[in-house]
Parts: C-alpha cells; structure tokens; sequence
C-alpha cells in the first residue's frame, strides 16, 4: 500500500499533541533500524507543524548526537515558526532555547545570521518581519551567549540606542562583550536606563586593563544596586580580595535591594562564608532578598552536582527509571508492515 494521501484527521489538540509526542519518539528511537521513520517524520513535520515543532524541540534539547537527531534539526530548520518558537519567552525556556540554538547552530552555521536578520533593522524597512520586543530580548540573549566574534556587530549596533530599555540593555550587553573598550563602556555609563549602565559595566567582566579597572572602581560607589554588584563582581573576577568582605556586609544593609544583590554576589563567589551568609538570608524579612538567596544557593548546588566526578559517577549509573523498548512498540515488526497513525478513529499509513 502506498502512502496515503489522505489528510491526517485533527482532534482535540491535547490529545493530537500527544500523539505526534509518541510516535515522533518512537521516529527517533528507531530510526536507524526502520526506514519508515524519515517518511513518518516528514509528514508530521507537513500536516502537523505546529504540533510537531513542539514535540520535535523537546526531544533535541537533552544533549547526545545520532542520525535521527540531526534529521530532527534539519526538519525543524525548515519550519516557518521555528524562529517564532524559539524566541518567545512562554514556549521556550532560555536554557532549553540556547541549547537549541547550539543544535541548530550546527546544520546551520549561518542561523545565527537568520536570526539577527529578524532584528528590528536601522532604518525600519523590516517592521512586517521584524521580532517584537519580548522576541528581539530573548533572541539577543541567545546571540550574546552562543554566537561568537563580531560579524553580527553591524546589525545589532544601533539596537544599543532602541527605544525599548529591554531591548536597549540586552543589545548593550551583546555589544560592549565583543568591544570591550572601556571607552565604549564609558560613554555607555551615560545613559539614563540604570539596565544600560549595568550591562554597560557587565561586558567588562574579565578585562585586565588600567582603563577596565578604573571603570569598575569608580562604580563601587554607583547609587544603583545593578551597576553597584556588577561592578564588584567584575573586581572579584580580576583578584580582589576584599570584594568578599564588602558583599558579606551588604549582606546587613538595610536596603532590600542592596541585601538581594549581596544574595546575588554571595552565590558567584561561594566560599563557605558566602553560603553561610546566604542561609542566613533565608530568613530575611522581605520576599526578594529570600528569593534570591534561595536561587543562589541552588545554583551554588547545581554547580558542585556537575563537578566532573559528580558527572562521570552519573553517566557510569543506568537510569533506575529507563525502560526497554518492548517489540510490541516498534513502528514495524516486519518489512511490510504498515505504521498506522489513529486521531479520531481516521488512520493514515506510512509505507
């Protein structure tokens, strides 16, 4: 029997979502041993691209490499909303999304080129196609954390005087990374947005220059919680040892946003007293501050969990929860079976 050209039926969403989850998984787990996965792959990829952008973006972002993995990225890149999905804050983590973008990154080596392409341009000739602010912020982090060098600096420079303070920061930050002029940075202190000027302070993180360091001294003593922490946090970086004791005693100030920066400082420059500390802002008296020190604490976890012993312990122990693969499950028993698909009683057969 040939493929069928029948359209596949469209059932309630959760339950058509979950199917496409399940036999796009199974696609990808017997892909190299059944030739009827590519075929069942591309035509969820046709008929059902919402559904299976969503199901495909899950399984790329657990970490490993195969055949049926790169034809999974390569059918994604082809998809229109793919850009879409990928850049909205609600359907995509900003872990999951830069991890992603790596993926993709990989078939690709010019998606980053894409990406900033969707950017609001100079000149606003793009304003149709262009990302909105929430998508521009997120896609601009991406890129900042995963796109490296300076080719993109000619489309993402005039972003850095955007009307939008979010988009504005972010492009600060992209840029004032791969300038890093301190200079640059100077000018940038100037602006009014108090993001700006901390992202500004951000991208000179680990320059150890006279002018760099200049900067960051002048900035201990900057009014705003934000530049204040990224600039003590720049010094730590560069050796400074006294920075621990100035973050241990913003720890007791009695602005709240200046203990929620302490909370944030402690967790980067974990030492035994830093954590202490932070145990002890558990118990603050305002939300933010108790927040914070949580967040710092379990990434300061998160960080010794994935020392690499930690990891190789990890990798050498099978997973008490992974199950085999029962051949009752597999897409084909036998060369001339036929997959059947069932979403509201219509079925459609990949040959």
């Amino acid at each position: 029997m040939a493929e069928s050209s029948a359209p596949i039926a469209q059932p309630s969403w959760d339950r058509e979502q979950n199917l496409v989850n399940e036999y796009l998984r199974r696609a990808v787990d017997e892909f190299d041993s059944n030739r009827l996965a590519v075929k069942l792959m591309r035509r969820l990829s046709l008929e059902l691209p919402g559904c299976f952008l969503t199901a495909a973006m899950e399984l790329l972002v657990p970490a490993g490499e195969s055949n049926a993995l790169r034809h999974l990225t390569a059918l994604v890149l082809r998809q229109e909303g793919s850009l879409e999905v990928l850049t909205n804050p609600q359907q995509c983590s900003r872990d999951n999304a830069i991890t992603l973008f790596k993926r993709f990154l990989q078939i690709d080596p010019s998606f980053d080129v894409r990406m900033a392409q969707r950017l609001p341009d100079r000149r606003g000739a793009n304003w149709s196609e262009a990302l909105d602010v929430a998508h521009t912020t997120r896609a601009l982090d991406i890129l900042d954390n995963t796109s490296h060098g300076r080719r993109l600096l000619p489309v993402v420079g005039h972003l850095v005087d955007h009307s939008s303070s979010r988009i504005s920061a972010k492009a600060t930050l992209f840029m004032g990374r791969r300038v890093q002029n301190p200079a640059w940075t100077a000018k940038q202190l100037m602006q009014p947005d108090q993001r700006v000027r901390a992202n500004a302070v951000e991208a000179l993180w680990g320059v150890d220059s006279p002018a760099a360091l200049n900067i960051l001294e002048e900035c201990r003593m900057d009014g705003n919680h934000r530049v204040l922490g990224n600039s003590l946090l720049g010094l730590h970086l560069l050796g400074r040892r006294e920075i621990e004791r100035r973050v241990l005693e913003m720890a007791d100030a009695g602005k709240y946003e200046t203990r929620s920066t302490a909370a944030w400082l402690l967790g980067r420059i974990d030492s035994q007293e830093c954590v202490d500390s932070l145990t002890c802002l558990l118990k603050d008296d305002h939300p933010q501050v108790r927040s914070r020190a949580l967040r710092s604490l379990l990434e300061v976890h998160r960080a010794k969990a994935q020392l690499p012993e930690t990891v190789a312990a990890q990798a050498a122990s099978p997973d008490p929860t992974e199950k085999a693969i029962e051949p009752a499950a597999t897409l084909e028993q036998n060369p001339e079976s036929i997959i059947q698909l069932r979403l509201d009683g219509t079925r459609f057969n990949v040959r």
